[in-house]
């Protein structure tokens, strides 16, 4: 048709559109929610969701999730790999045309957030060292972030654009660790990047923080089971809802150091979080929430700021490995309060063997001695062990002090001895 004839067509299908209009906009708006019917796979995990009540806990939410992780999949190289995108190439037509746009599209997303990652201007999950990203964070870095200036705005929230900007990062953070691009280290990145994106997720949280949680437990008693405590006490704490977390964060946006199921509940409550010790970096230093874009409450944007420490950006460097110390002497588990002592001494806060100079000030003397920029680089190399070597000497001073200074510690560690001596002896 054309000239009036089309016009009056138009206007008729705009006044009385067709059932088969009605029903493909209706179907294109549940797609742009994420709200459309889930296909085979989808269909199972939705069936195991509802098998049994503890796996409501787990998986919450099922259909958004999926489909939000389907729609950034279609718009990726990987996209050929599903059904669902072969059979709209062969289709042909307007649905084939629509398959490799997207593909295409995402695919230009994905190139250009990896030319940024390279620069530094979007990052991903950062170092699987979990100590060395600890480290990281003390300069004002975030994972799943961009950065503009000198603060970062966090991505992994804004989904789905951002699981292509977080796989994109993620593929070349994991590259960048290996000397050739091989086809097998290719694949590889693809899909650690598609797991690691993932699992930052906030609606998959806790599938993956169970799974975590179930496989890295022991069946062992005496085994510590960490990460299975923690799960079980982030469930428990669970029972305050989510809102009143948030503003309780808003409030006081230092994190608080907890070990039990009630620490974690006084955490999200407004006012009874201040009984507890604040989370300290390795450096002593308090661990403060910079808020987010916008209102605190409602903002899906994670913001932080970053910091000019030469001392941190140097360990970053050399790559050396320190983690913060073990939250046990000789066997003995501290409380929340006596492993904030032993952190601050740890620091060089109150520290008698070392003179209560800051950790901070001494590897500052270090790094200014000949001999240690003659050292070799790396984490290999000998920077990394002579800044080792200062954090086990403040370390060891700091355990000394507090075996020294707690009655308390003292009594159980001879508890434990006398219990050790009547296995070997039987007395």
């Amino acid at each position: 048709m054309t000239g009036q004839a089309a016009a009056k067509r138009v206007l008729q299908i705009i006044n009385h559109p067709p059932e088969n209009i009605k029903l493909a906009a209706i179907d294109a708006g549940r797609y742009q929610t994420f709200t459309n019917e889930l296909g085979r796979v989808g269909k199972s995990v939705e069936r195991l969701r509802s098998s049994t009540p503890y796996t409501r806990i787990i998986m919450p939410f099922v259909r958004t999730p999926i489909n939000i992780i389907s729609f950034a999949f279609e718009r990726t190289p990987l996209a050929p790999l599903s059904q669902s995108f072969r059979d709209e190439i062969a289709a042909g037509g307007v649905r084939r045309d629509l398959a490799l746009g997207k593909i295409a599209t995402g695919s230009m997303t994905m190139a250009v957030a990896a030319d940024l990652a390279l620069s530094g201007s979007i990052t991903g999950a950062g170092p699987v060292d979990p100590d060395m990203n600890k480290i990281l964070r003390t300069t004002g870095w975030q994972p799943y972030s961009i950065k503009i200036g000198d603060t970062y705005y966090a991505y992994n929230r804004l989904d789905p654009i951002g699981a292509l900007l977080g796989m994109a990062a993620d593929m070349t953070e994991i590259m960048g660790q290996t000397t050739d691009a091989e086809a097998q280290e290719v694949a590889t990145a693809a899909v650690l990047s598609i797991a690691q994106n993932m699992a930052s997720k906030t609606y998959l949280s806790g599938v993956t923080d169970a799974f975590d949680a179930i496989f890295s437990s022991s069946t062992d008693p005496e085994a510590n089971n960490y990460k299975l405590t923690s799960y079980l006490q982030r469930q428990a704490a669970s029972i305050v809802p989510a809102g009143v977390a948030a503003i309780e964060r808003v409030m006081d946006p230092s994190v608080s150091a907890t070990y039990s199921v009630m620490d974690r509940i006084k955490s999200r409550i407004p006012g009874y979080s201040k009984g507890l010790p604040p989370r300290r970096n390795i450096f002593g230093e308090p661990i403060v929430l910079q808020g987010g874009l916008g209102p605190d409450i409602m903002s899906p944007i994670y913001t932080n700021k970053e910091v000019d420490d030469p001392i941190a950006n140097e360990i970053v460097a050399q790559q050396a490995s320190i983690s913060m110390p073990r939250r046990v002497i000789n066997g003995v588990e501290l409380d929340a309060q006596q492993y904030d002592k032993y952190v601050l001494l740890y620091s060089g806060q109150n520290n008698k063997a070392m003179k209560n100079k800051p950790l901070k000030v001494a590897l500052k003397e270090l790094f200014a001695r000949p001999a240690y920029k003659k050292a070799t680089d790396g984490p290999e190399g000998g920077k990394a062990l002579y800044i080792q070597t200062v954090f086990t000497a403040y370390r060891d001073a700091a355990k000394a002090q507090m075996i020294q200074e707690d009655p308390t510690i003292r009594s159980e560690m001879m508890s434990l001895e006398r219990e050790r001596i009547e296995k070997l002896t039987g007395r």
